[in-house]
């Protein structure tokens, strides 16, 4: 007999999903999964109607989200791999590609 057990490796980040049935907000951390066979990337229950709920990484909060009204000035200047100075609104470094 198989036995399902919470994942021993926990991302730290907090995700949010909508109760298919009473529509309920649901906010967790992965270290609350649970798994089964038939929800192989683990699941929650709502709180409200006990409902499973299936996870999903697409429903990650990103850090960058809560901080998308900070300035970019606080942002690096200079690529971390070339040390090339970043342009205005860059993401990339147009020398060698690293992420800002």
């Amino acid at each position: 007999m198989s036995v399902f057990k919470r994942a021993d490796w926990h991302s730290g980040l907090t995700y949010r999903r909508t109760c298919d049935q009473c529509k309920t907000l649901v906010e967790y951390k992965d270290d609350k999964l649970d798994f089964r066979p038939w929800f192989a990337d683990g699941f929650v229950y709502c709180p409200t109607c006990k409902k499973p709920l299936r996870h999903n990484e697409s429903f990650a909060i990103f850090a960058s989200e809560k901080k998308a009204a900070e300035p970019r000035e606080e942002l690096a200047a200079f690529c971390a791999r070339c040390g090339k100075k970043f342009g205005d609104g860059d993401v990339f470094c147009s020398s060698c590609g690293n992420k800002r």
